[in-house]
Formats: structure tokens, sequence, C-alpha cells
């Protein structure tokens, strides 16, 4: 009897350890406990460089999601939405509103701008994206609205940014959302709350006072 119940307690322990072991791994260390938290880690432990993904903006122009490589000047703040979104949509729209406000007030024009990728490349043409932009006050030279040039990389586009996105069966989707954060050499090095815009500029200018 004594020899089973220790043998039991023995399967116990091993299928908790791998367990632990399990769960250590999904959650990177225990450092996170949800997908947002494993990408936010994951981000800041392994910047992301951006691919050469062909896009076109609310004005038509023609650009590469590389584009924000190399020696560019800026720190760059993205979203990623549908423009017939009224949901968590409206919350990156508010986020990036109040950091283009931020920026014009602190004077940060030459150091930071805007990007709002479009998941909806059937429905979010340069025309749509324009009037959205103008709904929203998008100042044009801090703020660009864009989508992928061709659907066939709208994969590799949501990937990443680790964006799921699911038809809901009503015309829409349902999906994943973060404000990311793009810095001056190109890599994807940061995700934020997305209600939270004040947190993610703090962490900006804080970051900057350091240096």
């Amino acid at each position: 009897m004594t020899q089973g119940i220790a043998r039991t307690l023995a399967a116990i322990f091993v299928v908790i350890a791998v367990g632990l072991l399990a769960l250590g791994g999904v959650t990177r260390g225990f450092a996170a406990v949800t997908a947002d938290g494993v990408r936010r880690v994951d981000l800041e432990r392994a910047p992301r460089s951006l691919p050469a993904l062909p896009m076109i903006d609310q004005a038509g122009k023609a650009w590469s999601l590389a584009d924000y490589g190399g020696a560019s000047p800026y720190t760059t703040f993205v979203t990623l939405v549908y423009t017939r979104c009224f949901t968590i949509c409206r919350t990156s729209a508010s986020g990036l509103a109040f950091l283009q406000q931020e920026i014009q007030s602190r004077g940060l024009e030459d150091r930071v701008r805007l990007l709002t990728l479009s998941f909806d490349p059937f429905n979010d043409t340069p025309a749509v994206l324009a009037e959205y932009a103008k709904g929203l006050g998008a100042d044009g030279s801090l703020w660009r609205t864009a989508t992928v040039a061709h659907e066939t990389d709208l994969e590799t586009m949501l990937s990443v940014f680790d964006i799921v996105v699911i038809p809901d069966g009503l015309a829409g989707y349902s999906h994943n959302a973060a404000l990311f954060r793009i810095d001056e050499r190109g890599k994807l090095i940061k995700a934020y709350d997305i209600d939270r815009p004040d947190l993610a500029l703090a962490d900006y200018l804080y970051n900057k006072a350091e240096r």
C-alpha cells in the first residue's frame, strides 16, 4: 500500500513538473500569462525587422514596410485596424489621435510618427483610407494610413505583429490589438495595451531621457 501511494505521488509530481516546464516555456519563463503578454516579452527580448512588404497609403502612394528601417530619424507608433470596425478599432484610433495631439503640443514632430495599418485591403482602398483619416483629423505629415498593396501579403503583415483576424460572420472581424512601437532602426521593439497610449509615450520619452 505504502509503495503504491509513493508511486502515485511520484507520478503526480512528474506530471506537475512537466506541466510547469511547459507553462514556463509558453509564458516565457513565467514573464507573461496572456498571449498579448507573451508578445510583449518576445518583442522586448528579440526586436523584429520589418519585411519589404509593398504597401499603399491613403494618397495612393506605393511604399514598403521596410522603409521604416535603416537610418530613419523617427520612432513610429503603429496600430492595426479595419475601418468598418466600431469596437476596439475606435480605441486604437483614439489612442493615435491622443498621440498626434501630444506630438504637436510637445514639439516632437521631428522625432515621432504614427501609422495605422488596415488588415482589410478588400474594402479599405486608398479612397476609403483617406476618408477614414480625414474623419480622425489625421495630419498627413505625421500620421499615415495604409494597407498591403497585394492581398497575398496580408498574412505576412499580420504575422509580423502577431495579429489574429477571424471573420465574425457579420461582415466584420474579431481580432486582437495592441499599440506597437518601431524604433529609429526600423525594429519592431515594443507592444503596449491599446488603451494606454499615455504609457507608451511616457516609456518612449523615458528611454530617450536615459540616453
